[in-house]
């Protein structure tokens, strides 16, 4: 044997390799392709998941976006309302004081037309004895039985002028 090359210490350790590359591929080929498949599958499924999140997300902010333009249209209706109803009770609050102030006034013309009569009256009843004190003092310093038949008549005269 030239160069001290064995022949069969080099098919041994041929043997030894494929029974090795064998062993290993049996004992940690097989489980880390199946890891390495199970993983891949673990992140398709996550990629799906992700896509329909995305698309569920999308549908929600067209509806959300929807909706916000449907809630300024409420608010405008509700913003319509709520002045038309202020508008109502403020005409309201001014037919109120209206009726007030007409009551009120009502109320003030006829005290002060109770008051005028009563004023009248009281004039009256103090011309009157005013008439009579004077009529009085008149006939004292008048008074002579013919010149007193004259004033009865000269009084009666202006009573009957003034009633009509």
């Amino acid at each position: 044997m030239p160069l001290n090359i064995n022949f069969m210490q080099i098919l041994l350790h041929m043997l030894n390799f494929v029974i090795l590359a064998g062993g290993l591929t049996l004992l940690l080929f097989k489980p880390v392709k199946k890891f390495m498949a199970e993983r891949k599958k673990y992140f398709e499924d996550k990629e799906k998941e992700i896509a329909k999140g995305l698309e569920t997300n999308e549908s929600l902010k067209a509806e959300y976006e929807k909706r916000l333009s449907s809630v300024d249209a409420e608010i405008e209706e509700m913003r319509l309302n709520a002045k038309n109803e202020t508008a109502a009770a403020a005409k309201e609050y001014l037919n109120n004081a209206q009726e007030k102030a007409a009551a009120i006034i009502s109320e003030a013309e006829a005290q002060a037309e109770d008051r005028k009569d009563h004023i009248l009256d009281s004039a009256q009843t103090e011309i009157g004895e005013l008439v009579v004190e004077a009529t009085q003092k008149l006939l004292e310093t008048n008074a002579t039985p013919d010149r007193t038949h004259e004033l009865y008549d000269e009084f009666i005269k202006s009573m009957v002028k003034d009633a009509q």
